[in-house]
């Protein structure tokens, strides 16, 4: 599977188009198998992590990441968890989106995996239900690279028209808009440089996308 993944990627740069992944998830069931294959093709540094996929119930949210406390507080090996809300299923979302969206949380993973335990202090306020505009989008730009634009892109259009509309703006807000992936992506390609400017400045809306 890994390898389809790539020639996929491969074949579509090498056509000059934007590629787009599919990793076969079409209900809740085919969902772990899914994130397996995301990380096995575009996040080959998880390897040795525990990570899990989990349900979780939410009006506004369809995928977050957590982690094992105990294990934080212990020396253990952590764990971590991605939670999926089995609503986004019945909702019908576009297999591309899911696949890219899993890729952003995969990012969250390896933010939260990097460092020592004191530094983790730091973002354990991150996993709260408030996530920080800088902190998503950064995570975006993570995806983006990894190849999965059209795949955020189709799946931000999609949460706009499932979540309540009172809960658009914070999402606007929290993560790069359709219209800030399509900017960012055509940059990156024209500009690989750019993407650790980024990094460290993460654009807040087009015009900074601009710059």
């Amino acid at each position: 599977m890994k390898t389809v993944f790539l020639s996929l990627v491969a074949s579509s740069i090498a056509c000059g188009q934007a590629p787009v992944l599919h990793c076969g998830a079409l209900d809740y069931v085919s969902a772990p198998a899914a994130l397996s294959r995301v990380e096995s093709a575009s996040y080959p540094e998880l390897g040795r992590r525990d990570v899990r996929l989990r349900a979780f119930r939410s009006s506004t949210d369809f995928l977050q990441t957590r982690f094992s406390i105990a294990r934080f507080l212990l020396p253990l090996p952590m764990r971590y968890f991605i939670e999926v809300n089995p609503a986004m299923f019945d909702r019908a979302v576009p297999e591309v989106g899911l696949c890219a969206i899993l890729a952003h949380e995969l990012g969250h993973v390896v933010e939260l995996g990097s460092g020592n335990r004191l530094r983790r202090i730091g973002l354990v306020r991150l996993l709260s239900k408030h996530y920080t505009a800088g902190f998503e989008r950064r995570t975006d730009l993570v995806a983006i690279e990894r190849g999965y634009a059209q795949g955020l892109i189709a799946y931000r259009r999609w949460v706009y028209q499932n979540i309540p509309a009172s809960s658009v703006a914070r999402k606007r807000e929290n993560y790069f808009t359709p219209e800030e992936i399509e900017l960012i992506d055509k940059r990156l390609r024209s500009d690989p440089t750019l993407a650790e400017r980024w990094r460290r400045h993460v654009p807040r809306d087009l015009a900074e996308a601009r710059k």
